[in-house]
């Protein structure tokens, strides 16, 4: 057998190494590289617009290490990202354009690289045509004991690229499909053993959460925001004109301007340093005169950016020349003249630390931050040292001025403490406040997120001033990133609550478009025009939320989150179970979920991603039971007068059990006192008429050994449900009437009568009408007796 050695510097027959792995009509960053075939350990997607919830890292296709799966692999990858390139087409290869997308190649790449492990241990032939459709089997069976359905219909998925670029690939591909007239879900569905469904959050879970989440919206979100307000300008005042930064054109044009002058010559170290040779350029003195003190990086050896390698290349010029001045370190900074001290907490001597602490203390209008309660963080009354540090010395790096535990940071504790007074005290209720931002954005992001049925890359692109108008109706405006390499600008409807949960989220976030970034802004030490990242882990914050919420139960009175998984796609899956149980729900579905683009297929997925499971089976049979037993409230109050409020076989029945109910209540000096309460009542009533079902023309109150409509089905099929459609009203036992029936049947009788005025009826016809009307007549007849009623 041939070794995967020997294939190692194998090239493509088919795709040169220099050939550019993005093209065709995709939207290119201009002045981004552009990854070639030949690089055979990825590819990055920097020349790519990267959604908002992926890091840079997650941003390619990264390729197998075996060297003949890498060729392969890189192959399909090439076909997928240029579906419609000459290449392909004179491999007699024709496909829809741009019909997959970056992050569909990299599922593929992660595939192959589990294939091609797969592949090396069980010493598989290098010929993918010496492969029998049991070893594709023998795969799939191996990695079903590890995954589920949806991962191994993608296993199909990869597997059937081998076959459907075969053409394209170097020593070719499989010769034919290992599952001949089966879809991918079909031969997961047959390997995997397992129950296949997308996971949904259990009711228990999902209303604590929902409420958690609009406590902190409404309630929180308000006061954290402000104090964040606050402290910033407690910052920016306290500091002064000391907080500085430098701008890389700046730091350019003054660099260029040194250097063109005769007279400049480069510091260079005298005698060997630290490790640095004699004649080493001293790159950080040179660094710390360009900026004014501020920074030692601007040369820095480590940033492989063009700005920093054109920074070197001009002074090395200088050097090259042999202008250059040789200085021991002690004198280097000399060598340029003065250079400017800012005052920041880090690389500073402790007395100039000790000074500017004292100096600090000594307004009286600098407050100071104290935390009101007991946290994690520390006791109530204590400094908030990190917040301190900021507010001193105008950084937000930790440069552990208060907390290092060494004598002068003590000292510098004590003085602080000292300095405490009534008047200059800033309390704050967490002390982390970073923590308590953290909170209002996950809170953000679950409520938006469970409202509208959002993919998390959707949610993660929303963008500011994206509440919109859409056919009259408030709407979400986003990205759809998935299956769409056009990014489509979609709309979603929202109601009210969302629309504020987005207004939070904007506030929150300091990105100039997105409403989801990171807590913190870039640094105003990176070079000019860095936007920073927008996006977060949206998994993170969900478990952060959920821990935090059920830690603090004592302070905010919410209800606790029972422990249980709870990820971003598990939203969508559980709202759309909810939306399902509504009147034309998989409708609405269809349109919130974007599946009714493709009505083709989106009913079927549709109906699947909305059908109901055990979590929540139980769920809405408490929500039937319920809206039955809110219903009964008013006939219970209409009881209570000692008056009739139903009609009908089974109106005893009915009496009987409301009067049970206001006995219990009467009887009870607890529930005497809750009377007026109308979930008490919903409760007891929900207790006593737990089989009652609410009707158009009549109620039921479901007894099987009873039930007229029972007659009508088979023997092994009585005693589960009523028969709506084979219901008796007038005879069954189970059957009551309130006056919210009557309209029917008085509109029944008055169809009736007029029928009957009609002169060319057959006898047969009228005989069959007078019946069903003396039936009518025998129940509205009987609807005067009521006082009140439903």
């Amino acid at each position: 057998m041939t070794t995967a050695a020997a294939f190692q510097s194998l090239p493509s027959q088919t795709i040169p190494d220099g050939t550019p792995v993005f093209g065709g009509h995709r939207n290119l960053i201009i002045g981004a590289e552009v990854p070639l075939f030949g690089q055979a350990g990825y590819w990055p997607g920097d020349c790519l617009r990267r959604p908002a919830n992926r890091v840079k890292s997650a941003w390619r296709a990264t390729f197998p290490a075996d060297p003949l799966w890498n060729l392969r692999t890189r192959e399909i990858a090439f076909g997928m990202l240029n579906s419609s390139h000459k290449i392909l087409r004179d491999a007699g290869l024709f496909f829809r354009a741009e019909n997959w997308g970056l992050s569909s190649v990299r599922v593929m790449c992660d595939k192959m690289r589990l294939i091609a492990v797969w592949a090396v241990k069980q010493k598989m032939p290098h010929d993918l045509a010496a492969w029998a459709a049991d070893d594709w089997q023998d795969y799939l069976d191996h990695h079903a004991l590890t995954c589920g359905t949806s991962t191994l219909a993608n296993d199909v998925l990869t597997i059937r690229r081998l076959l459907e670029f075969a053409p394209l690939l170097t020593g070719g591909g499989l010769l034919e499909d290992p599952w001949p007239g089966k879809s991918a879900a079909e031969v997961a569905d047959r390997t995997f053993l397992g129950e296949v469904t997308t996971p949904s959050i259990p009711p228990a879970i999902w209303w604590p959460l929902l409420r958690a989440a609009w406590f902190y919206i409404e309630e929180m979100a308000p006061q954290i925001l402000e104090r964040r307000d606050r402290q910033t300008a407690a910052v920016a005042e306290s500091t002064g004109t000391r907080r500085q930064t430098h701008h890389a054109r700046d730091t350019d044009a003054k660099l260029a301007a040194w250097v063109q002058e005769p007279a400049s010559l480069v510091p260079v170290h005298a005698r060997d340093f630290r490790g640095y040779p004699a004649g080493t350029v001293m790159w950080s003195t040179l660094s710390l005169w360009l900026t004014d003190g501020i920074s030692q990086g601007v040369f820095k050896a480590g940033r492989d950016s063009e700005r920093h390698q054109m920074r070197r290349t001009m002074v090395q010029r200088l050097v090259d020349a042999g202008r250059v001045r040789p200085v021991t370190a002690k004198d280097g900074r000399a060598a340029l003249g003065d250079i400017a001290h800012p005052a920041r907490g880090r690389n500073r001597r402790p007395d100039e630390l000790d000074v500017q602490v004292r100096q600090w203390l000594a307004d009286p209008a600098n407050r100071i931050p104290v935390r009101r309660e007991n946290s994690p963080h520390g006791p109530a009354g204590e400094p908030v040292w990190l917040n301190l540090e900021s507010r001193v010395f105008g950084t937000v790096t930790r440069a552990n001025v208060f907390t290092s535990g060494t004598a002068r940071t003590r000292q510098r504790q004590q003085w602080v403490r000292e300095a405490i007074s009534e008047d200059r005290t800033d309390y704050i209720e967490d002390g982390d406040l970073e923590h308590a931002l953290r909170m209002v954005r996950a809170a953000c992001y679950i409520f938006i997120a469970a409202l509208t049925l959002m993919r998390d890359s959707e949610l993660q692109e929303i963008e500011r001033n994206s509440v919109v108008q859409h056919f009259g109706s408030p709407a979400l405006a986003s990205r759809k990133i998935k299956h769409d390499e056009s990014r489509p600008r979609l709309k979603w409807w929202i109601i009210e609550p969302v629309a504020q949960a987005v207004a939070v989220a904007e506030r929150l976030s300091w990105h100039d478009s997105h409403i989801f970034a990171t807590l913190a802004p870039p640094s105003g030490f990176l070079p000019e025009g860095t936007r920073g990242r927008a996006g977060f882990e949206a998994f993170r914050d969900i478990d952060f939320f959920i821990e935090n919420i059920n830690r603090t139960l004592d302070r905010t009175g919410l209800e606790a989150i029972p422990e249980g998984l709870v990820r971003p796609h598990m939203f969508r899956k559980t709202m759309a179970i909810i939306t399902a149980q509504q009147p034309d729900g998989e409708i609405a579905l269809g349109i919130q979920l974007k599946h009714a683009a493709r009505r083709a297929l989106a009913n079927q997925v549709t109906a699947g991603y909305g059908r109901i499971d055990e979590n929540w089976r139980k769920e809405f049979d408490n929500q039937l039971e319920l809206a039955a037993a809110r219903k009964l409230v008013e006939l219970l109050k209409a009881r209570r007068q000692g008056e009739p409020v139903a009609i009908g076989p089974g109106a005893a029945r009915l009496h009987a059990g409301l009067d049970k109910v206001i006995t219990a209540m009467d009887s009870d000096p607890h529930l005497q006192a809750q009377i007026a309460d109308e979930r008490m009542q919903v409760s007891l009533l929900r207790d006593e008429f737990a089989q009652l079902h609410f009707g158009t023309v009549n109620h039921c109150l479901w007894q099987a050994s009873t039930a007229e409509c029972q007659n009508q089905l088979p023997a092994e099929q009585r005693g589960k449900q009523p028969l709506l459609g084979a219901c008796q009203p007038g005879k069954c036992r189970n059957s009551v009437l309130t006056l919210k029936n009557a309209p029917y049947w008085i509109a029944e009788e008055g169809d009736l009568r007029d029928t009957l005025r009609r002169e060319r009826l057959s006898p047969p016809r009228r005989e069959s009408i007078e019946i069903r009307l003396a039936e009518v007549q025998s129940i509205t007849a009987q609807f005067a007796t009521l006082e009140g009623g439903l």
